[in-house]
């Protein structure tokens, strides 16, 4: 288990791979053209999941990569739409009806609505992570909002599953503390998206490692 989370945080950053975080990086800097790396993430793991023996190639076809994009951001959404209108609407709340008054009942709603969006995003991810891979595996969005099959699969390695989410988290909150705590905009502008492209590389390694394929596949519920 070590083993496998240490090599995942290290595989992005070997010299074989590290043009691919460059190029991920790169792209994801641009509006619209940042859909071509989550592309990249997006068959990347439908390989792993399949093991099959090659690699991602950025060269090989754009247009597919992109609209393998746009489905895997469209899954994402999915999971995480409601969590976001939450927090936009908690933000709004605290920064315009409060009118600046940090003892005001706007205030104090903002901060719940923050709060709230939060912990359904927490719950969000918890569901999303195996939700891409049996998207990925079935080739179908349809099954990747499946909660149940999700579930079947998460119950199959509960303790690993546990370990890989709590990564998951920290490093994503380790790059937003980066990025809005550490960084100045400009700074943060430009090494932004290459932390974020590194992370989903990270992510997708532990997915790939230890997502339970069909052939392990057993039904708890």
């Amino acid at each position: 288990m070590r083993e496998k989370i240490i090599d995942s945080f290290k595989q992005p950053l070997l010299k074989k791979n590290l043009m691919d975080l460059i190029i991920g990086g790169i792209f994801f800097f641009f509006p619209i053209f940042n859909f071509i790396p989550l592309g990249f993430i997006s068959e990347k793991l439908r390989i792993g999941i399949n093991l099959e023996k090659k690699k991602v190639k950025w060269d090989e076809n754009f247009k597919n990569l992109f609209m393998k994009g746009i489905y895997l951001f469209g899954l994402i959404l999915g999971y995480l739409i409601i969590p976001f209108l939450f927090l936009i609407l908690g933000v709004f709340f605290m920064s315009n009806l409060s009118h600046g008054e940090i003892m005001s009942l706007f205030a104090f709603r903002g901060l719940i609505l923050i709060m709230l969006s939060t912990i359904l995003f927490l719950i969000s991810l918890y569901f999303l992570l195996f939700g891409i891979c049996i998207y990925l595996e079935e080739n179908s969005l349809k099954k990747g909002f499946n909660l149940r099959e999700i579930i079947d699969k998460i119950f199959l390695i509960p303790k690993d599953y546990t370990i890989i989410y709590i990564f998951t988290v920290g490093i994503l909150m380790i790059t937003i503390v980066i990025l809005t705590l550490l960084l100045n905009w400009v700074t943060g502008l430009i090494f932004g998206p290459f932390l974020f492209f590194y992370d989903l590389l990270v992510i997708s390694n532990f997915l790939i490692k230890f997502y339970p394929r069909k052939k392990v596949n057993i039904s708890l519920l």
